[in-house]
């Protein structure tokens, strides 16, 4: 008999760390194994992502969860002399309020359901709290093997405001079976902040499967009005500080001075987000106009990195094991990135991949350089990524990988 598998994920839009349920929905071996269903918090930009990235049909119910990040955002952005009180009231009822509601929401939800294994998708720890609530409602509905996939840094007990959730990372430690993360680095974070045995706890490289490029590279190259001639740095990423876009077009400054004008290569920026007014400024304070163009958000990403030379991450903070990257070497595709996080178990130092320091500009510029100079060093490192990509970070490798801890949380439970 077929096992039955509940996943649940609580996420404002189908982000990166929601590639995996794609992993999972849209693989036809795993789907005819497990008897899959699927409860996720609706928002209308959650749902478009979702329904366009999973075609198969699945189970699928969306749930009307309050939106608790939404709460805290515009709290943020108060002023000071209300934004104390606030958030101190959110942190100490709101939030154990949220918790508690949405408990006995997934309650009554989880008990109809027949579950083997509850498999939770987080953003983060502690991320979306509704999170906590589904470990809480399961274990009241007598749900006993839990995987929690944490796809962030979790966040420690620093930040006072992470101290009213001690009560439920208790239980929720005690409650799951097995934590994963997509990083050794990550793994080893979350085992510090919440005091994990490690033996709980499971490193599963995230993988990808990669989209159909529907444009010729000639076909995107005109569309973003390129006439060809110099080599092109593209960057995938969410126009927010934490990216270090602003250390790349320091890069390119620094380059511009140094470089012959023929050999500078040009820039382009996929993304959008708070950060693009201020970026435009750095742009055009840096004399940079014709070098470093933004195009807003792609329809498909793949076609945009097919068409450019040299990929780029310079993120600052806040990263795991970036998807970008893994569909960077999917496209056999020259990757540079910051040594952070979990991008070092991603890419080889100056084997499939250039790693430089997070926020030295010239760091960055050196290593830009370098490939733009050496089409032989730009070349091997490129091939090498798309036969990294094969051998570690495909859609199917990580499936197969959580198949194996599936099975082995059952193989414990039924010898229990």
């Amino acid at each position: 008999m077929r096992k039955n598998i509940l996943f649940y994920s609580d996420c404002p839009f189908f982000a990166g760390c929601e590639n995996m349920l794609v992993n999972f929905f849209q693989n036809e071996e795993f789907m005819g194994r497990y008897k899959v269903s699927f409860f996720y918090r609706y928002s209308g930009e959650y749902e478009a992502g979702f329904r366009q990235r999973v075609t198969r049909s699945l189970r699928a119910v969306p749930l009307r969860l309050p939106d608790l990040s939404v709460i805290f955002d515009r709290i943020g952005k108060a002023p000071a002399f209300v934004r104390l009180p606030v958030l101190a009231f959110s942190h100490l009822v709101l939030k154990h309020l949220f918790i508690l509601w949405s408990t006995v929401r997934l309650f009554r939800l989880f008990r109809k359901e027949r579950v083997d294994i509850l498999h939770i998708n987080n953003g983060g720890y502690p991320g979306a709290y509704s999170c906590a609530a589904a470990v809480i409602a399961a274990r009241m509905c007598g749900i006993r093997r839990i995987v929690y996939v944490v796809n962030n840094i979790a966040h420690s007990y620093r930040p006072v405001w992470r101290w009213p959730d001690i009560p439920y990372d208790m239980i929720v430690t005690r409650a799951v079976s097995f934590f994963v993360t997509g990083s050794s680095y990550a793994r080893g974070m979350l085992v510090d902040a919440l005091k994990l045995d490690p033996a709980k706890t499971v490193n599963i490289f995230n993988g990808i499967e990669p989209r159909g490029v529907t444009e010729s590279r000639e076909e995107t190259l005109r569309r973003l009005g390129v006439d060809g001639g110099r080599l092109l740095v593209g960057v995938v990423a969410v126009l927010e500080r934490r990216k270090g876009h602003a250390v790349l077009i320091e890069a390119m400054r620094t380059l511009k001075q140094e470089m012959p004008a023929d050999s500078l290569p040009l820039v382009f920026i996929e993304g959008e987000g708070v950060e693009l007014e201020a970026l435009k400024g750095l742009v055009r304070d840096g004399g940079l106009d014709g070098d470093v163009h933004f195009v807003g958000s792609e329809g498909n990403v793949f076609n945009f990195m097919n068409a450019v030379d040299i990929m780029v991450l310079p993120s600052i903070g806040q990263e795991d094991f970036p998807n970008v990257i893994l569909e960077a070497m999917s496209l056999g595709k020259t990757v540079i990135a910051s040594t952070i996080a979990g991008i070092p178990e991603q890419i080889a130092h100056m084997q499939d991949g250039i790693l430089v320091d997070p926020g030295s500009a010239r760091s960055l510029a050196d290593a830009i350089r370098s490939v733009v100079e050496d089409g032989d060093l730009r070349r091997s490192l490129a091939s090498n990524a798309g036969r990294k990509f094969g051998q570690s970070f495909s859609a199917r490798r990580s499936v197969s990988n959580y198949e194996a801890l599936y099975e082995k949380l059952m193989a414990q439970g039924e010898r229990a």
